[in-house]
C-alpha cells in the first residue's frame, strides 16, 4: 500500500503539470459560458378553452341574458389549471376522466366555490357553485392559447 502512494503522487504532480495554461482556460471559458445561457423551461402539455355559457335561472323571462365567457387553461398532467373568468384568474385542482374534465375551484378555507365540468366529446361544460346554488350551462371550443 505504501507502494501505491509513492506512485500516485508523482502521477499527480506531472498531471497538473501537464496542462497547459491555455488549454485550462479556454475550457473555463467554455463551461463558465455554457452556464450562463438559460436552459429551456419544460412545461407540461396543456389544452387552452373558451367557454360561452349562460346561467340555468328559475326566476321567469329575462330581460337580458346573462353570457358568460370563461377561458380555461388544462392542465394534461393532473395537476393545477387555470380559469381566466372576466379577467380574476382562479386556479383549481384537475381531475381528468376518459375524455372529460373536472376543475375544482376552493378558496382560502377549502371551502368549495366552483366545480367546472367539461367534457371534451361533446364540447359542453357546466359550471356548479354550490355556496350561491346557481349553475351555469354552456358550450367549449378550442382555444390557440
Amino acid at each position: 500500500m505504501n507502494k501505491d502512494t509513492k506512485i500516485l503522487i508523482p502521477n499527480i504532480y506531472y498531471f497538473f503539470k501537464s496542462i497547459q495554461p491555455n488549454k485550462f482556460h479556454f475550457n473555463l471559458l467554455l463551461l463558465s459560458g455554457l452556464l450562463l445561457v438559460p436552459l429551456q423551461k419544460t412545461r407540461s402539455e396543456q389544452m387552452f378553452l373558451k367557454c360561452v355559457g349562460k346561467y340555468e335561472i328559475n326566476r321567469g323571462a329575462l330581460i337580458k341574458p346573462d353570457w358568460v365567457t370563461s377561458y380555461l387553461t388544462i392542465n394534461l398532467d393532473g395537476l393545477i389549471s387555470t380559469i381566466d373568468d372576466k379577467g380574476i384568474i382562479k386556479e383549481g385542482r384537475t381531475l381528468i376522466r376518459r375524455n372529460s374534465y373536472t376543475i375544482t375551484h376552493r378558496d382560502n378555507k377549502k371551502n368549495v366555490k366552483n366545480i367546472y365540468k367539461i367534457n371534451g366529446k361533446h364540447g359542453t361544460y357546466s359550471v356548479i357553485s354550490p355556496q350561491r346554488n346557481r349553475t351555469l350551462i354552456g358550450t367549449c371550443q378550442k382555444g390557440r392559447g
